[in-house]
This record gives structure tokens, C-alpha cells and sequence, in this order.
């Protein structure tokens, strides 16, 4: 059967970039949805803010007869000297065919049977996507939707024009009243009439000419390129922020990337708060001269035809208005201590149930000077930078750059005179802010960071307020991530439980209390540690350890999560080794054996068989070393200890009747294995493992 290429393309006004993404991988998905059945070859994707695209290759012309029976009576019960039975017709008048149209095949048993054929398929790829490419479109995922004109249609944005081209040919259907079309409009300055389209070379070609790069792998690295040699021909260097080469790819078709400058004065305010603004406000690119931040900046016009100064003039004087309310804000919130600027945080409600941020601040301070001993940090300096967390909250800086929270407490903390250290906790307590984010360097803005979350994940478990599938309101899955974050950049063995016992403190009913918790505490306790423990798995599970491994380790017990992952890792080296398999199956039988017995102590002296007596004594030699090499978070040295213990193990199995009819002398065995298998669950439970 012949083939050909299959090419969608829906053209609109412009689309915020979150929407693009989404859109492109429905468009695409539905696309082949509509094409099962049908052979074809790969699917390409185009997107600019003006258009989605998908380009389906080697197509075949047609979905394939297929021909589906239902099997029905035998067909010596169906027909009777050469006559159809009750049974046929029965059968055929179920089914809806007549009794002329049965056909006889070999039954599922090989004895020969009547049945119904029924053929599927056929349909033209024209007449397919004909039929379904109104709901595909229409139906294009979108969080918000909007309609225009008299139509009834709802979609991300208003679209103008479908094309719809298979081999070369306008596949004739309607969406919305929108009649399609083969020809491609370009660049909204481009005077070029619309050109036609085949295929995905003749569709990038056709848009090139109008001034369109649908490729946004192209588009993005044009951007790259075009910013880095415009720098250069100012004598400086672009600072590069990936997310934003992502978000300025996805508005414009035609990149134009141009320099400006703002006013050298502007140089003075905090350099981080200048780039936010060119980042948040206007899209711009920060430049450097030997690592310092300089007053030429890069943007990308998306105007192909424009005089290059006068669009670069004019983001010359957005920004500059931009920096010069910042100047302002900045100013103004100098005047003002950063203890003062936080009395106003008892007006604004964090969570209901859960008092104010003033509230949330205070709990903090206290945690994080509770908790400054576990993670070596100076009390003092963990209060203070705690008790100022949120300080910036109500700042102008803060009000205009949200992102700056944490950045401008920490600049006026330094501002007021305080310890170098307490304000570098503050920043860094937000950290991490996202997956890729790094975590606090410091001990006081780990601690910080630390009281903080847990804070949170102790109140809001509290008060019920537990995620459910995929919603998570108050973010409680990113700070349980944040809690596992700074625990591993810490390097400090600390139990989660002592952690969210700590944390429950501040919701105690005491003189002073604020916010009281009147759930359980001990049911609050081991919710809160699972949560954080379940993240865990997940968060080993993603970094490629096999699951059989991590569930193992964590069913073995233990809420210190340094020594969870020390062990998974333990475990997963061991496991690329030869032998694990029967050492597995070895631990498993006397994990198994002894599961039921209620105690690990044993009486080696009242043990007569030699196999036993080695047991014994190989099992005394090797706890110690197992249990010191645990104290040094060496799970490597401790397991390769415990290996040790295989070949007396074996032994015991070989010679020693473990079930004998002695009572004492049977529980005295089981109590050895009992032992035994404790001592490996300090790594795993190995009845979680296969042995193959």
C-alpha cells in the first residue's frame, strides 16, 4: 500500500507558553489516536506561539480490512441433513447476520464450527482524519479557555486556519466553522502570500521564507548563538538563564536578538534584584565583564522587519523604569529595621487552622534553636535567623519581586547590622526552592530550612490537611523533598521521628500557645515520618535504585534517612556481585524460619552440635564489627561482615535439626536464628528479595 507524509497544523493568535507545551503533546497524541490501525512512521512536532504543528510520515492510504469472527455452535449441532438448526438461527439472529452469510472454520478445539464474520477497517487516512479533526482540535487540553467571535468554540486562544495536507493534498473538513486549507500563512509582518505544503521540508521551507522558524529546536539555538555573538560585539558576556532561552523561544517566530544599555548609576543596586527585574519584567539577558554584572543587556525582538535601535531603545526605557522603581522600593525599605518591617506578618493568615505568619515565625525560631545541636549549628544564630524568616514578607521589594523573598531579608538583616551568618540563614532557608534547586551551604540555614518545613508538615498534618492523589494545596510533598534534601547535604544522622517530635512541640497547649494541635500526637507523629519516608522511596526509585531493593531496606525499619540510602546503596552494589542470589535465598530461609519466634536470645553454652556452637561464636565476632561499622556509615563494611556469616549459616543448616522435639533445645536454636536474621534486617528484609 502507498504512503505519504500527513501534515496538522493549527495557526492562532498568540499563546502564553505554559499553554504551548501541553497543546503540542495533545495535538500530536490525538493525531495518532486518530491514525491506529494505520501504518505510519514517525511523528515531528513544530510549535511557535502562533501555530502547532504535527508532521506524521509514511502514512498508508487506508486502515486495513480486518476480519473478526464470533464463534458459535458446533457444526454438527448447527445443521441437520443439510439444514441450518434452531441453534444457527438462534445464533445468526443474535449476532444480526442472516444464516446465508455463516461461515464454517475450525473451532479453538479444532473441531469444526459455525460463526459470524465481521470486517473492520477500510476507511480512507483522508476520510479518518476527516472525521475526527474538529474534536482533536477542539478538544486540545487547555487550563483556561476562551471564546470569540459568534461561535460557540472554546480554545486557549482565537485560531484563524487549519491545514490539513495529506500527500500533498488539502484533506477537505471544517473545525469551528473554519473551512482547511494546504497553503501556510508566515510571520504576521511578512507580506508573502501563502505558500503550500506537502510535507514537513516544504512546511519549515514555506515558513523560513515568511520569516517563521517552526522548529524550536532551531529557533532556541538561533536565540543561543545570536545573544552570544551580539555580546561579544559589545565586549562583554551573556549570563545564559536556560528556563529563559525556554520561555523567549516560545514567544517569538522570528528571533532578533539586539543590546541596549541602562543607566551605569543602576549598577549600585543589588545585583540580584537587577536581574530578576530583566528576568520577570521584560525577558532580558544580564551581561558580565570579568564576572561582574555590567549595564548592557540582550533581549530577542520578535519583529523581523524593525529598526534594531528603536526596538532597542524602547526596552532600554521599560527596564529603566523598572530599576528606578526598584531604587525606590529598595530605599524605602532600608528606613526601616527588618524586625519592624516582620511586626506586620500578625495580619497575614498562613494557613487556617494555623494562625498567622507571625505565628508560623515564631515556631520556626524556636525549632531551629531546638534543632541547631542535631545538625551543628550555634543556637543563637539558628533563633535569630529563624525568628526573621519571613521578616521580608511585607517589604515594597518583596511585594514587586516575589522571588526575591529570603534574598532581601538577608540584604537587610546586613543592612541593620546583624551577624553575617544569621542573614545568610535566612536566604538560604528557602533552599531548595525547586527539584534542581541546591540545598543551605551553611548549618543556620539548614536548620532554618529544616524548622521551616517541618513546620509546616507537623501543622498541617495536624489539622488534617493530608494530600490526596494529585493535589497538594499547601505544598507538602515539596517540603517533605526539602526535609530529605537538607538532611543528605547535613551529612547529620538524625531519626525523622525526633525531628517531628520537635516540630509537634510547637503546637503543644502551653502558656503562650498560639495554635494548638489536638489530634493525637503519636498518630500525627507516624503520619508525618511515613510522608516523608514514602518521598523517600520515591525519590530512590527515580534515581534508578530497583524498587524490590528499596522496599526492602525501608520495610527492614529505621526513620534515619542518611542510613536508608546508605543501605539501599549497599545493597544495590552487593547485588551486581556474584553469589547474591543464594545468599538471598540463604538469609530468606532463616528470616523465615524464625519470623514466628518471639525473642533473638539464645544460651550458646546450652548448644550441642558443633554446626551451632560456630554459629554462635561466628555470629559474637562479627556483631561488634557490624555495629561499628554502622557507627562510621560504612553499610558497605557491615554487610561484607555479615557475608562472612554465610558458610556457618549454611553449616547450621546442614547439620542441625532446628525443630527439635526438645522444647528448650528448639526454641534455643530459633532464638539463634532469630539473631541471625536481625542482624541482616539491620540492612534489609531479605524475604522482599528474589533470589534469582
Amino acid at each position: 500500500m502507498s504512503s505519504a507524509d500527513l501534515l496538522i497544523e493549527v495557526r492562532c493568535e498568540e499563546l502564553p507558553v505554559s499553554m504551548i507545551g501541553p497543546a503540542l503533546d495533545g495535538l500530536e497524541s490525538g493525531l495518532l489516536a486518530l491514525l491506529k490501525g494505520v501504518e505510519h512512521g514517525a511523528a515531528r512536532a513544530f510549535s511557535t506561539p502562533r501555530r502547532l504543528c504535527v508532521v506524521v510520515e509514511g502514512v498508508a492510504g487506508a486502515r486495513p480490512v480486518e476480519d473478526r469472527y464470533v464463534h458459535g455452535p458446533n457444526l454438527s449441532v448447527a445443521k441437520k441433513d443439510g439444514a441450518w438448526t434452531g441453534a444457527a438461527l438462534g445464533f445468526a439472529k443474535k449476532n444480526g447476520v442472516s444464516v446465508e452469510e455463516l461461515v464454517e472454520i475450525d473451532g479453538p478445539k479444532g473441531d469444526r464450527v459455525i460463526a459470524a464474520r465481521f470486517s473492520a477497517g477500510g476507511e480512507t487516512t483522508p476520510a479518518l482524519i476527516a472525521g475526527g479533526l474538529e474534536a482533536l482540535i477542539l478538544g486540545l487540553p487547555f487550563k483556561k479557555s476562551m471564546r470569540w467571535g459568534s461561535g460557540a468554540a472554546r480554545w486557549g486562544r482565537p485560531f484563524h486556519q487549519v491545514i490539513a495536507v495529506y500527500g500533498g493534498a488539502r484533506i477537505d473538513a471544517t473545525v469551528a466553522g473554519i473551512p482547511t486549507t494546504d497553503a501556510v500563512i508566515g510571520h504576521r509582518l511578512s507580506t508573502l502570500a501563502p505558500g503550500p505544503v506537502a510535507n514537513a521540508e516544504t512546511y519549515l521551507a514555506a515558513l523560513r521564507d515568511r520569516h517563521v522558524l517552526a522548529d524550536r529546536a532551531e529557533r532556541r539555538a538561533v536565540i543561543r548563538e545570536g545573544l552570544a555573538a551580539v555580546a561579544a560585539s559589545r565586549g562583554v558576556e551573556v549570563a545564559l538563564n536556560e528556563a529563559l532561552i525556554d520561555e523567549v523561544t516560545d514567544l517569538v517566530e522570528w528571533p532578533v536578538p539586539l543590546a541596549a544599555t541602562f543607566a551605569e548609576e543602576l549598577l549600585h543596586l543589588p545585583p540580584r534584584l537587577l536581574v530578576e527585574s530583566m528576568r520577570v519584567n521584560q525577558r532580558v539577558f544580564p551581561t558580565l565583564r570579568d564576572g561582574q554584572l555590567t549595564n548592557v543587556i540582550l533581549t530577542v525582538s520578535n519583529n523581523p522587519f524593525g529598526d534594531a535601535a528603536l526596538i532597542a531603545e524602547g526596552n532600554k526605557r521599560v527596564l529603566a523604569a523598572r530599576f528606578y522603581d526598584a531604587q525606590f522600593f529598595y530605599a524605602e525599605d532600608r528606613k526601616t529595621p527588618l524586625a519592624q518591617h516582620g511586626e506586620g506578618l500578625v495580619k497575614m493568615r498562613w494557613v487556617k487552622g494555623l494562625g498567622t505568619m507571625a505565628d508560623k515565625q515564631e515556631r520556626i525560631g524556636t525549632l531551629a534553636q531546638s534543632l541547631a545541636s542535631l545538625l551543628g549549628a550555634d543556637p543563637l544564630v539558628a533563633f535569630q535567623a529563624g525568628s526573621l524568616a519571613k521578616a521580608d514578607l511585607l517589604t515594597l521589594m518583596v511585594g514587586e519581586f516575589p522571588e526575591l523573598q529570603g534574598h532581601m531579608g538577608r540584604l537587610y538583616a546586613q543592612n541593620d547590622g546583624l551577624d553575617a551568618k544569621v542573614a545568610l540563614a535566612i536566604e538560604e532557608h528557602y533552599l531548595p526552592r525547586f527539584a534542581a534547586d541546591g540545598p543551605p551551604t551553611s548549618a543556620a540555614g539548614q536548620t532554618v530550612g529544616l524548622a521551616d518545613r517541618l513546620d509546616t508538615l507537623a501543622g498541617c498534618f495536624g489539622i488534617g490537611l493530608v494530600p490526596k492523589g494529585s493535589a497538594d494545596p499547601q505544598g507538602l510533598r515539596r517540603a517533605a523533598n526539602g526535609v530529605l534534601a537538607i538532611l543528605f547535604a547535613s551529612g547529620r544522622a538524625v531519626p525523622l521521628t525526633a525531628l517531628v517530635g520537635a516540630a509537634l512541640d510547637g503546637y503543644e497547649a502551653r502558656e503562650g500557645s498560639a495554635v494548638v494541635i489536638r489530634r493525637d500526637r503519636a498518630e500525627v507523629m507516624a503520619q508525618v515520618t511515613q510522608f516523608i519516608l514514602e518521598r523517600l522511596r520515591a525519590q530512590l526509585k527515580d534515581e534508578g535504585y530497583a524498587t524490590e531493593l528499596v522496599d526492602a531496606v525501608l520495610s527492614a525499619g529505621g526513620d534515619e534517612v542518611l542510613g536508608l540510602r546508605a543501605r539501599v546503596d549497599a545493597l544495590a552494589t552487593l547485588a551486581k556481585s556474584g553469589g547474591f542470589g543464594e545468599l538471598v535465598q540463604l538469609v530468606k530461609r532463616v528470616q523465615n524460619i524464625s519470623k514466628d519466634h518471639d525473642s533473638a536470645v539464645y544460651d550458646a553454652a546450652a548448644l550441642p552440635e558443633p554446626a551451632e556452637r560456630a554459629l554462635a561464636e561466628a555470629l559474637e565476632a562479627a556483631r561488634d564489627e557490624v555495629n561499628a561499622a554502622f557507627a562510621r556509615f560504612d553499610v558497605g563494611a557491615a554487610l561484607a561482615r555479615m557475608i562472612q556469616l554465610r558458610p556457618a549459616v549454611a553449616l547450621f543448616f546442614d547439620q542441625v535439626l532446628v525443630m527439635a522435639e526438645d522444647e528448650a533445645l528448639r526454641r534455643n536454636r530459633l532464638g539463634l536464628l532469630r539473631a541471625v536474621a536481625e542482624l541482616f534486617r539491620s540492612v534489609a528484609d531479605f524475604r522482599n528479595l528474589s533470589a534469582e
